[in-house]
């Protein structure tokens, strides 16, 4: 396993480095300084040295004192610190040599000033001004040396500083830039999508750890988006089958509602199912009725019963089971029982309102043709017995109430074909009771209005039919009896109750509360309690009479 190292310490490290670097090249240039203090001073002191050697030469005879004086000043300047330490540890040996050799001779040349032997002194000079130069050249050469090593100190830290820079440029770049790059790289790859990354090498703990770090959130995140990929197409495909599904349902719903539910419209949606389920044959059983089937039935089939209500109507059978797709079997089971009920109610609502509608027929034709009827036959068997009485004025008032009575006959049997040949072709209901007054205006000398303040789908369609019936043989008597200038139309709300009148200003009836002698007022009676409301005659605010029809709200839903 590679040896890794923190980037912190690494950084520490190298800061350190550096600085220890500085400080050494900052404390040899400081040693160096420090100990060429005094240098000039020290050459400066030994030069003046061979001037003061020559000038005793030419004070060997002179005063004492005078002599005395440039002694002391040659001393002073020959044991002053700045060449005192020439002896020193850190000087070099031939300085110092030459330092001791100088004040050796010096001692002798003093003796010869102060002997005043100008000729001995003379003859010695020479040697001591050689000796103090070379003692003033060994110095000259030591300072020499120190700047030497000064220059090369700073020349060998300029070398260092600069190789420590380029190998750190070199070794962030390696180290840190470049895997930081392929860092940035590898997370703008996982940003899209790709999550192909490895982590670069690195010696540093840090990097490595980003590194591994991003590594396994590319790894989990891949893995991640391949499950939700999985189930995106699993999501998919269950939602395409259940879009299939659905949309198989809608058409079978569709083809059976509509129209009738018949034998072709039977086999279209099982051959549906078949090709939807791609099952080898599918049967529908209906009770009492032979079995619809297509496709081969081998094997055990598939059953799915047809229900509703709680009443069994037959079942559906898929061949094999195997194929089979339960769910969607029972709820075509269920749209088809729907269906089939749907059909028989429908009949048997058809059956019902015909009888219904025949035992209306008969009710009036008994209460209108059938009285008249009856009346004709008296009226015929008083000509007869007239006839054979031979009085021919009986037979006269007979055959003139036969006459009134065949054309009234004939009269109520137009009024009730029209009744009974009534069609609602308008699109609601005002307009419906408009289009009534509209035809019945061309045979009125009265003026026909309708005042419609009804809220909208109040009535349900059977409703609105016998309504429609009721307002009719109302203008119509009105029309016929009253003898009226206007008759109005009305239709508002009491509250909770919907009332509808038909109201005009003609001469009234004679006895308006007893409906019973007139076959008209009882069948429209008998239409008023179909509806479910109370017809009631009376008065009229206009002056004449007013039919009165109320009903509640509800009564739509009990009778339709």
């Amino acid at each position: 396993m590679a040896r890794t190292t923190r980037l912190t310490t690494s950084v520490i490290q190298t800061m350190l480095l550096v600085m220890l670097l500085f400080s050494l090249q900052g404390g040899i240039s400081l040693i160096t300084a420090l100990y060429s203090i005094g240098d000039g001073q020290a050459i400066n002191d030994s030069g003046s040295l061979r001037m003061r050697s020559y000038q005793l030469l030419f004070l060997a005879n002179a005063e004492g004192r005078t002599l005395e004086n440039k002694l002391e000043e040659f001393e002073t300047i020959l044991y002053s610190p700045s060449l005192s330490r020439s002896e020193a540890w850190y000087m070099p040996k031939d300085s110092g040599d030459h330092y001791r050799k100088v004040k050796e001779r010096w001692e002798v040349m003093k003796a010869y000033a102060q002997e005043g032997n100008s000729r001995r002194y003379v003859r010695e000079v020479k040697r001591f001004v050689d000796d103090i130069d070379a003692f003033v050249d060994s110095l000259e050469k030591f300072s020499a040396k120190k700047l030497n090593m000064l220059i090369l100190s700073q020349i060998l830290g300029l070398v260092l500083m600069v190789t420590l820079t380029l190998y750190a440029l070199w070794h962030v770049r390696r180290q840190f830039v470049l895997p930081m790059q392929m860092l940035e790289r590898g997370a703008d790859a996982i940003a899209a999508r790709d999550f192909s990354f490895q982590p670069p090498a690195s010696k540093y703990q840090e990097l490595r750890t980003l590194g591994h770090t991003l590594s396994g959130a590319a790894g989990e995140l891949d893995q991640l988006y391949r499950q939700l990929e999985s189930k995106v197409v699993s999501q998919d495909l269950a939602l395409r089958r259940a879009h299939d599904r659905l949309t198989f349902l809608y058409d079978t719903a569709r083809t059976l509602h509509g129209g009738s539910v018949d034998n072709a419209s039977l086999t279209a949606v099982m051959g549906e199912l078949q090709r939807h389920l791609a099952a080898d044959g599918v049967c529908l059983q209906l009770l009492g009725t032979q079995p619809v089937c297509l496709g081969s039935q081998r094997g055990e089939p598939a059953r799915a019963p047809l229900n509703q209500g709680g009443e069994a109507l037959g079942e559906v059978r898929l061949y094999p089971a195997a194929q089979a797709d339960l769910s969607l079997l029972n709820n075509f089971a269920l749209l088809v029982g729907q269906a089939v009920q749907q059909q028989r109610d429908a009949q048997l609502q058809e059956r019902l309102g015909l009888m219904e509608e025949r035992a209306v027929i008969a009710r009036e034709l008994h209460d209108s043709l059938g009285q008249l009827l009856a009346y004709m036959k008296i009226q015929l068997t008083l000509l007869d017995r007239a006839t054979l009485a031979g009085q021919p004025e009986a037979i006269q008032t007979a055959q003139a109430d036969l006459k009134s009575s065949v054309d009234s006959a004939y009269r109520q049997l137009r009024e009730l074909l029209a009744t009974f040949r009534l069609k609602v072709e308008a699109p609601d209901l005002p307009s419906a009771l408009g289009a009534i007054l509209t035809e019945l205006q061309e045979r009125a000398s009265a003026t026909l209005t309708l005042d419609y303040h009804l809220p909208p789908l109040t009535l349900s369609a059977a409703q609105q039919v016998h309504l429609l019936q009721l307002m009719r043989e109302a203008v119509v008597n009105a029309i016929k009896h009253a003898q009226a200038n206007e008759i109005r139309v009305c239709c508002h709300c009491e509250g909770t109750r919907l009332v509808m009148t038909v109201e005009d200003d003609g001469i009234g009836m004679t006895q308006p509360t007893q409906p019973d002698n007139h076959f008209g007022l009882n069948i429209m009676q008998e239409r008023a309690r179909q509806m479910g409301g109370q017809l009631c005659i009376d008065d009229s605010p206009l002056g004449g009479v007013r039919v009165r029809v109320a009903l509640d709200e509800q009564s739509e839903e009990t009778h339709g």
